[in-house]
């Protein structure tokens, strides 16, 4: 008879991470309305795989259940970005289980949150926790109409990986230029 091992608990992800201007917090329900509203606005969407332009509250909120239950069974990681000067939400910074063992980087942010350093901070924050559970391997990608995301993963260490393969946009509907980059910690 084997004896059997249990698997391996996963450190439990920070409920809140604090930086100097932004509150990055578990998403919740009552964020719907503005996740919705500013993730759908055209100028945000279009530069995003997966929302849609307008993006209604009730699919905002489908994709908050489902980030949820996505954290609490495969370890991924969504945060909402509140400002900490107004309370206002910034945007949503994550980090997702890729099938290939990488962790994705994600992020949005509304279009009054742009130019002010908010991604790279809240997206450094994140990766610094994400790090601290273990993960070595991140990969990040933007649609090549949005150099100012290749900026952003740029300060964050990433660094062009050679993937230019073409994804669909929802809020476009049809398939738009895309560069990947990739990041690899050492311990």
């Amino acid at each position: 008879m084997t004896a059997m091992t249990e698997p391996t608990a996963r450190p439990p992800a920070p409920e809140i991470i604090e930086t100097d201007r932004l509150t990055l917090r578990r998403l919740t329900l009552d964020d719907a309305g503005w996740v919705g509203r500013e993730s759908g606005r055209h100028e945000v969407a279009s530069k995003l795989a997966l929302v849609p332009s307008p993006n209604p509250a009730l699919a905002a909120e489908m994709f908050i259940l489902t980030a949820r239950a996505n954290e609490a069974n495969r370890g991924d990681l969504f945060r909402a970005v509140i400002d900490k000067a107004t309370g206002d939400g910034a945007g949503l910074v994550s980090t997702t289980m890729r099938g290939d063992g990488r962790r994705e980087l994600g992020y949005w942010y509304a279009p009054s949150f742009w130019n002010k350093g908010y991604a790279s901070e809240a997206g450094g924050a994140l990766l610094d926790a994400t790090i601290a559970l273990g993960a070595r391997s991140f990969h990040a990608g933007y649609f090549a109409h949005n150099p100012a995301s290749a900026r952003v993963l740029e300060k964050l260490g990433f660094t062009h990986d050679g993937d230019e393969t073409p994804q669909f946009c929802t809020a476009a509907m049809k398939s738009l230029p895309h560069k990947g980059m990739g990041l690899e910690i050492t311990p």
